[in-house]
């Protein structure tokens, strides 16, 4: 009879170990600064969707670009950690926003283009940093930044990507 009172109170301390989060159905809701990114024309109109980032499949890894989405459960969630941008996937995993250089330099300009990808581990370009300006989701590599300006272009191979320019 004493080992089964054991077993039980060994029972009944494994069930109360378990975490709670008061107030939140799971760990995504204690993420500080977990939010969709809306991306905004230059010439926006009421009747337009809301756009946002996102990859064209969702939850899979690959080139990031701006899509429509109807449904606000749906969107895509972001954060920024240790001046890195993060898309939250559940709550087990989470892909990296990686910078990656362009081959080319753009005609007329002597930049090279950086193309976000998102990927399951962090790569690339690793000294920049993210950060908010207000309401702008800032790329800074040493002194230059983007401005908060990204462009969502036809890939020469096809598909979609976004690219950004530092100045």
């Amino acid at each position: 009879m004493r080992v089964v009172t054991i077993i039980v109170s060994a029972l009944l301390c494994t069930v109360f170990a378990i975490p709670t989060f008061d107030g939140h159905s799971s760990i995504g809701a204690l993420i500080p600064g977990l939010s969709s990114l809306q991306a905004l024309r230059a010439s926006h109109s009421r009747k337009s969707l809301p756009r946002h980032l996102n990859v064209r499949s969702p939850n899979e890894v690959g080139n990031l670009s701006i899509t429509s989405n109807t449904d606000p459960s749906r969107l895509p969630l972001f954060y920024i950690h240790r001046n890195r941008l993060w898309k939250y996937i559940n709550d087990t995993s989470i892909h990296a926003v990686n910078i990656v250089n362009g081959t080319e330099v753009e005609p007329r300009t002597n930049q090279v283009p950086l193309q976000l990808m998102l990927e399951e581990r962090p790569r690339g370009i690793d000294q920049g940093i993210w950060r908010w300006q207000g309401t702008m989701l800032i790329y800074q590599l040493g002194n230059a930044n983007n401005s908060g300006v990204y462009f969502d272009c036809a890939m020469p191979g096809g598909g979609v990507g976004l690219w950004t320019f530092l100045q």
